[in-house]
């Protein structure tokens, strides 16, 4: 009805600035601004209230095992990499209160779980605590990490990559240009607030050349890079919301990436590319649906 979209932005504009209510509709607002995603079992996953079954560990295992070792028999290197929740990192911005159980996280479990399996895993967990104590590295007003952030996971994925292929070397910080920008996140957006509420952070500008390039009208759910060096390595990276951050990092480390935006392990498209490497990555708080594979 007319109107309705400036009386919703009146009601929240009005519950966040003059009544200060902490929380809304999918959002949680914590201390000193931050602000932490409450759906799709968000918190839940926190306060580790859902482990997984012994079963179900024992499944998302074997899953995982099964597509290194079909890969593996293709002389495909296979690296499965676990992008932290922001509460993961930033508890100590969470509203006080909030209980957290003695169990396991399911990051926690799969991390065990695949221990000596031949599964290389990347746990970003470490990378980003240790980060963090020289700047931030997630949003305030967003579910992800910012730039450094983004930075950080980017290093971590092609220093471990570099096993296999010594060319894959990551810019190091000093590489790029640190020059504040303003962001307002997607929590903001889902209390309405996009533009309202904004925050600075540290946006890394590449003081070398990037010549890689997008390619035009990709088949849906994709995005195609290309680099004009044949020496580097091909790639196909399943991901989620996490790898935008990444892409302007490790677009320029592959003669051509497939980035697929879907966690589903595709065969037919590995047989159709021809990768040298198979990148799976997923936040914390999707790890559970390996299960739908």
């Amino acid at each position: 009805f007319f109107l309705r979209d400036d009386l919703i932005r009146l009601d929240y504009w009005s519950r966040y600035f003059i009544l200060k209510e902490t929380v809304f509709p999918q959002v949680l607002l914590g201390s000193d601004g931050w602000m932490f995603y409450s759906d799709e079992g968000n918190l839940d996953y926190y306060q580790r209230v859902k482990p997984l079954s012994d079963d179900q560990v024992l499944l998302l295992s074997e899953r995982l095992e099964a597509i290194r070792n079909e890969l593996s028999d293709k002389n495909i290197t296979f690296l499965f990499v676990i992008a932290p929740n922001k509460e993961t990192i930033y508890p100590e911005f969470l509203p006080l209160g909030i209980p957290v159980t003695d169990n396991p996280s399911w990051a926690d479990q799969i991390t065990t779980s695949l221990a000596g399996t031949g599964v290389r895993v990347l746990d970003l967990r470490d990378d980003m605590r240790a980060e963090k104590q020289h700047a931030p590295v997630y949003f305030k007003t967003d579910t992800h990490w910012n730039p450094v952030g983004a930075r950080a996971a980017y290093d971590a994925i092609l220093t471990t990559l570099q096993l296999d292929f010594p060319i894959l070397i990551p810019h190091p910080l000093e590489d790029f240009d640190r020059v504040t920008e303003t962001a307002s996140g997607d929590l903001a957006g889902l209390i309405h607030l996009k533009g309202e509420v904004t925050e600075p952070f540290t946006a890394l500008h590449a003081r070398f050349d990037k010549p890689s390039r997008g390619l035009k009208d990709p088949p849906t759910g994709q995005m195609i890079t290309v680099m004009p060096d044949p020496a580097l390595p091909k790639a196909v990276i399943f991901r989620d919301s996490f790898f935008n951050g990444l892409q302007p990092f490790t677009s320029e480390h592959f003669s051509r990436v497939v980035y697929v935006s879907d966690f589903s392990y595709n065969p037919e498209l590995i047989d159709e590319e021809e990768p040298d490497i198979v990148i799976l990555e997923m936040a914390e708080r999707y790890l559970n649906r390996l299960l739908d594979f």
